[in-house]
């Protein structure tokens, strides 16, 4: 609306009278308003039963699967780490490092100048059953052969290195990948002859009594596999890090071991009790947050957000549901009251430790079956909370149903204003109107009033 003056002709309160007359209209606009703020608090009490239902859930998972059966670790020598994956298995191995997985290493006789060309001839690189590889150097000197190499991707890397003798520049050529099929020969040619090397006759690099190094390609490290005896068996590999040996765990090898290194792997009970914790934690925090969103206060007489609505009591008791059916195939664990899982008689999850553990340490299989079995505890659980947080579950039903309120809400908000706007200024107009009037009035009964008065003195 623009500037509006009262009346100015008559001095009728045109605004005062407007103002009086639009407070009435103006209810159902404040209804509107209200039912709008119910239903955005609605939607924001419902993001948050969806957001600690998506918790809940996310510690749920962690009893799904096999983390209920993981185990944990230790090996007493820094020589052998040890990391645990699935399918680990409780047990206590003897292992004992005799050989460490390695690259091959080469180095060529040594040259005064590694930018010199040697002269001309030709080099190849031929890996451990691949096919040869003809290189293309700019030139001969050590540094472009070391280019070439590097730039041929074959497996291999090279380098120039110095032992700071007169002649000390060598080239040195080590294989990428350990392992005894990791080795490679080279073939020279010319004035390359020199750095040939046959991996079935190698030449060991060394010094002579004299002090002198050989004056062709020789190895400083053969390509070898790790080589390990687990409770006398002989096992080997490619890498220092050996998978497979033992179920569900991958030793990393790092130095020879003169004794056998002690490796205890054990059912990773603390980590299960955690997970069993933060479910019952999550469980606690839902109902929580459930029962004080639909609370009704008796000395005010007034409900919480969501009093009256049935959603939040119907999730609870599917979840409810979901706990305390019985688990087939889970022998004699077959009810969470079995491993200590308890309602209290507020419907709060409650943890009996001593249960829980000799559960652990008595019946590991049966746990896994009570929690991730087809029909376990936290598969249900899981299955449930995602048919309750889907397109078609209550809480996405629910939130989009006040979506719709609210957008519905806007429109006659939109509405009502426009009708408030035309009928404001139609009041006005008429009060505009009404005070012309009256100034019109006012003003001929001011001039009669004038003559009358000279008429009488005349």
């Amino acid at each position: 609306m623009g500037i509006s003056v009262s009346g100015i002709g008559s001095g009728l309160d045109i605004n005062g009278l407007v103002s009086q007359l639009m407070s009435a209209e103006r209810q159902p606009m404040s209804l509107l308003k209200k039912q709008e703020s119910a239903a955005s608090a609605k939607i924001s009490a419902w993001g948050q039963l969806s957001s600690s239902l998506s918790s809940f859930q996310t510690a749920v998972r962690k009893l799904t699967g096999t983390s209920i059966a993981a185990c944990t670790a230790t090996s007493s020598s820094a020589a052998v780490a040890v990391t645990v994956g699935s399918g680990a298995t409780p047990g206590n191995y003897s292992v004992q490092v005799t050989q460490l997985a390695q690259a091959q290493k080469l180095v060529s006789p040594g040259f005064a100048d590694a930018a010199a060309p040697l002269g001309v001839g030709t080099l190849a690189i031929t890996p451990a059953g691949g096919a040869t590889v003809n290189l293309s150097p700019a030139g001969t000197s050590l540094n472009e052969l070391r280019d070439a190499i590097n730039n041929a991707g074959i497996g291999v890397t090279a380098s120039i290195v110095d032992d700071g003798g007169a002649s000390g520049k060598r080239l040195m050529i080590i294989g990428k990948d350990s392992g005894a099929a990791k080795s490679f020969s080279v073939t020279g040619t010319g004035a390359l002859a020199a750095f040939s090397f046959d991996p079935n006759a190698p030449v060991a690099f060394g010094y002579d009594g004299s002090g002198n190094a050989p004056a062709v390609m020789s190895r400083t490290q053969p390509a070898q596999d790790a080589a390990v005896t687990i409770d006398g068996m002989k096992v080997s590999a490619p890498t220092n890090a050996i998978s497979g040996a033992i179920p569900g765990v991958t030793l990393r090898v790092s130095q020879l071991t003169a004794s056998p290194v002690t490796v205890d792997v054990q059912r990773d009970a603390a980590g299960i009790k955690a997970s069993v914790g933060e479910m019952a934690k999550a469980w606690n925090s839902l109902k929580s947050l459930a029962g004080t969103q639909t609370a009704w206060n008796e000395t005010t007489r007034t409900g919480a957000v969501l009093h009256g609505d049935s959603g939040p009591s119907s999730i609870l008791s599917q979840l409810r549901s979901a706990f305390t059916k019985a688990v087939a195939g889970a022998g004699s664990l077959a009810q969470m009251n079995d491993i200590g899982l308890s309602f209290q008689k507020d419907g709060t999850l409650a943890v009996n430790d001593a249960k829980l553990q000799a559960a652990i340490d008595s019946r590991p299989a049966d746990l896994q079956a009570l929690f991730a079995g087809t029909d376990g505890i936290a598969t249900r659980l899981n299955g449930v909370a995602s048919e309750l947080l889907g397109e078609a579950g209550v809480v996405t039903t629910r939130t989009g149903g006040l979506n719709a309120t609210l957008r519905s809400l806007s429109q006659r908000e939109s509405s009502e204003q426009s009708r408030l706007d035309r009928l404001e200024a139609s009041y006005r107009a008429q009060f505009t109107r009404l005070d012309g009037a009256l100034s019109s009035m006012q003003n001929t009964s001011t001039y009669l009033t004038q003559q009358l008065a000279k008429l009488s003195t005349s």
